[in-house]
């Protein structure tokens, strides 16, 4: 805190503390000298209210001001200043006292709490579900955010004049007071019910509010957010609806199949069917043999329609019965469908007599043969219009009603039945005790190792072949015992195999070392199923071991041997540089000397051996930069192929500065790999498209990546290629264009090949013949990366 003093009349500064210099970052002795350095130091925009105090202190009387001062070394610093006025024994103000406090940290405080409630509130107010803070004493709304005004459809000066009660029904009032004197944090651990929210236009939708307490304004209140669960309060609705009907279903086949008589089951049937799906009409109608004229029906009515209970019209199965019985399907009708249909012909003289039919749903009674019995009818249902839950509903009780009034005829078809079961339950096994003993055959006398094992991998079984591989008895193998055969460095994957297929019931694969009894190690690829029980859970498992020990070996040395090969062709290659560069150096000596030469013969042989020469070098270049791809350890980092690409292009175009070239190359195409490798993949593509493009007017070369994949891509409107032969592009020596007509080793798309397949990644063409070139190919992306092409996609 700097205290102060200074003459009223000169402002001079007659004292300041020492806290002056570490405040204003300036001597006390340059405010002595000069007072004019105070009012410099205020801010421009502060420099009135000085002066407004100064006047007031020379009218006697005490200020306090808030000012900003700039330091010589560029800090802004807020000043809370105190003035009191001294007079002199004439009442004349003398001298001004007074301290100046920094209160930078302060205003600094003070400025980080109003930019975070305005950040607050902002959250607030674009927060997607409804929000608002309500006045705890009065239930009166003092803030709404928009998705609440949205929700609820009244403005925010409307909410700001209403109470909690406005957005619930008359009839839930009650129910709001008493969750309201019941402190959140008393249901915090409890279910919160939906509750019954009203819209101002009147519409009602179910929602979950949840409240804490806040203080808003200095006011006692709470913070709520509210969800919409009206599609959550359906769908639960729906599922109490059809767990109703499912007991109701399981009550019915109990009631239905405890008759005996053919018509107490068929008027149960009807009473049944019309509980279940909720009718106020059920008619169950049975014919004889398909004849309708001695057909049998039974109806089941509600109360709304007790007055046509002894309405007894027989159905005769025409008109739109005719649907489900000829066609032997469920037919779901609403009462509109039902006047337009043509085969409707409602009940003529018997509509006074017979109930309205306002939807219609009718299933077939179908036989065991097949052959239709009858059917089902329902109609007029207590809610909405017939669903497919309800078709699917009745038709099960329909097959169930069609079984019941059947069994009364086929008690002692049963009893044949039976005993025809028991003896097919007796050849089934004789039948499985046969196949299993053909399987246990064909297992022993199998090439590969057979086995099974239980649920826990307990080994259960194994064949002849694992004996003669691993020696050993039953008892020295069965159970977990054969796991101590797995080399030691192969275990931990074995088992980690094992608890991932067992817990997906997925494929148990894998290649593993087994150790024989003789000291021999058996290199296995092995290959095991699950077999599932009735409720789909594993039983066993079934499993085959492949003794891959001398295809191992082979690959080996086959690995072997093309690592020796390419030795050999590098160092022959390299060996060729030597005598090539003799032949090339005598061959420009010998041009020089017979440049005056005009044999035409000479001249050309001359000029035929200086391009065998040049054919030489470029492919023992090629077959040594092929080479060293297999060679050379990979260095990985991040790689701009857009930085590659431009650079490769401005060489072409300086050494053939006079070429029309259209170059598009999209900007950010990072990869990871070894920059020098990908240097040379760069190389050839660009290098071919140049080379493909040059007898074009324009070429036009694109370097890129597919917006939809991870593919790069090089892209010319050259020469283009027969996709037919497109197999043969990345072999080596291949070629598609003659060198005449194009230059080339045909060696650049096989090294291109082998670098992306090194990195992990692939490479595939696209052409036409004249239509150019597109070569796509894969390759590691840095983590986080991506261009700006695949970014705006």
């Amino acid at each position: 805190e700097v205290v102060y003093s200074f003459d009223a009349k000169t402002t001079c500064v007659d004292y300041v503390s020492p806290a002056y210099e570490t405040v204003w970052g300036r001597s006390c002795e340059s405010l002595y000298a000069d007072t004019r350095t105070i009012r410099e130091s205020v801010h421009r925009d502060d420099r009135q209210k000085i002066l407004d105090a100064y006047v007031m202190q020379q009218a006697g009387k005490p200020t306090v001001v808030e000012f900003r001062i700039h330091r010589p070394d560029g800090q802004e610093r807020w000043i809370a200043d105190r003035a009191y006025p001294v007079v002199d024994v004439a009442g004349v103000v003398a001298r001004v006292v007074g301290t100046a406090q920094d209160i930078t940290a302060r205003k600094l405080s003070e400025q980080a709490l109003a930019d975070s409630e305005k950040r607050y509130a902002a959250l607030f107010e674009a927060g997607p579900t409804p929000m608002w803070v309500f006045d705890e004493e009065t239930r009166g709304f003092l803030a709404v955010n928009l998705a609440a005004m949205e929700e609820y459809g009244y403005s925010r000066d409307e909410f700001l004049t209403m109470t909690l009660y406005d957005l619930r029904p008359v009839r839930h009032r009650a129910l709001l007071d008493l969750q309201l004197s019941l402190r959140p944090s008393d249901v915090a651990n409890k279910s919160r019910a939906p509750v019954l929210h009203k819209r101002k236009d009147g519409s009602e939708f179910w929602a979950n509010p949840i409240s804490r307490y806040v203080v808003y304004a200095g006011r006692q209140a709470r913070f709520v957010v509210t969800t919409d669960v009206s599609a959550q309060v359906k769908a639960e609705k729906e599922l109490q609806d059809h767990l109703f009907t499912l007991q109701r279903s399981s009550d019915a086949v109990q009631a239905i199949t405890a008759h005996q008589n053919l018509e107490a089951t068929m008027q149960e049937v009807a009473d049944q069917a019309r509980g279940v799906i909720g009718t106020h009409q059920a008619v169950v109608s049975l014919t004889v043999g398909g004849n309708w004229a001695q057909a049998i029906t039974s109806l089941s009515l509600s109360d709304k329609y007790a007055a046509h209970r002894s309405y007894a019209v027989q159905a005769d199965g025409s008109g739109i019965c005719a649907l489900v019985c000829e066609t032997n399907r469920p037919v779901r009708l609403t009462q509109q469908d039902l006047e337009t249909d043509p085969r409707w012909r409602g009940f003529g003289s018997e509509q006074h007599a017979h109930p309205a039919m306002r939807g219609w749903l009718a299933v077939p009674l179908t036989g065991r043969d097949g052959q239709n019995m009858g059917l089902l009818q329902l109609s007029d249902k207590y809610e909405g219009e017939f669903t497919l839950r309800d078709e699917y509903v009745a038709a099960e009780l329909a097959q169930l009603a069609s079984i019941a009034m059947e069994n009364a005829g086929l008690f002692e078809q049963v009893r044949q039945l039976n005993a025809s079961l028991e003896q097919k339950v007796a050849e089934r096994t004789i039948a499985l005790t046969r196949q299993e003993a053909l399987f246990r055959a064909l297992a022993e006398q199998a090439p590969e190792v057979i086995w099974n094992c239980d649920s826990t991998g307990q080994l259960t079984y194994l064949n002849r072949r694992w004996y003669e591989l691993m020696g050993g008895t039953a008892d020295e193998w069965l159970g977990a015992r054969w796991f101590d055969a797995v080399h030691p460095d192969d275990r931990k994957e074995v088992a980690a195999n094992w608890k991932s297929s067992y817990k997906k019931g997925d494929t148990f694969t894998g290649i593993r070392r087994l150790l024989a009894q003789d000291g021999t190690f058996h290199t296995m690829s092995y290959r095991a199923s699950p077999v599932l029980d009735e409720q789909g859970q594993i039983s066993f498992w079934v499993g085959i071991d492949t003794d891959i020990t001398e295809i191992k070996a082979t690959e080996l040395a086959l690995r072997r041997s093309n690592q020796e090969l390419e030795t050999f062709s590098y160092s022959v290659s390299h060996d060729l540089r030597s005598p090539l560069n003799t032949v090339a150096g005598f061959s420009s000596l010998l041009a020089r000397h017979l440049h005056d030469n005009t044999d035409q013969k000479v001249q050309h042989y001359v000029s035929r051996i200086q391009a065998g020469v040049g054919q030489m070098g470029q492919l023992i270049e090629g077959l040594l930069a092929l080479a060293q791809v297999s060679r050379v350890a990979l260095l990985r980092e991040v790689v701009d192929l857009s930085e590659l690409a431009m650079d490769i292009l401005e060489r072409h175009q300086a050494r053939d500065p006079t070429r029309e070239v259209q170059v598009f190359i999209e900007e950010g195409l990072l990869v990871h790999g070894d920059p020098r490798l990908l240097r040379s993949v760069m190389d050839n593509l660009l290098g071919n498209a140049w080379k493909f493009s040059s007898r074009q007017s324009t070429s036009v070369i694109t370097v890129g990546q597919c917006g939809d994949s991870q593919a790069f891509y090089v892209r010319d409107n050259g020469a283009g290629f027969d996709m037919a032969y497109a197999d043969k592009l990345f072999g080596t020596f291949q070629r598609l264009h003659g060198v005449a007509e194009f230059p080339g080793t045909g060696i650049g798309l096989a090294t291109v090949s082998r670098i992306i397949l090194r990195h992990g990644g692939t490479i595939w063409a696209d052409a036409s013949p004249g239509e150019g070139a597109t070569f796509f190919f894969t390759l590691p992306r840095p983590v986080g990366s991506n261009s700006t092409f695949a970014a705006l996609n």
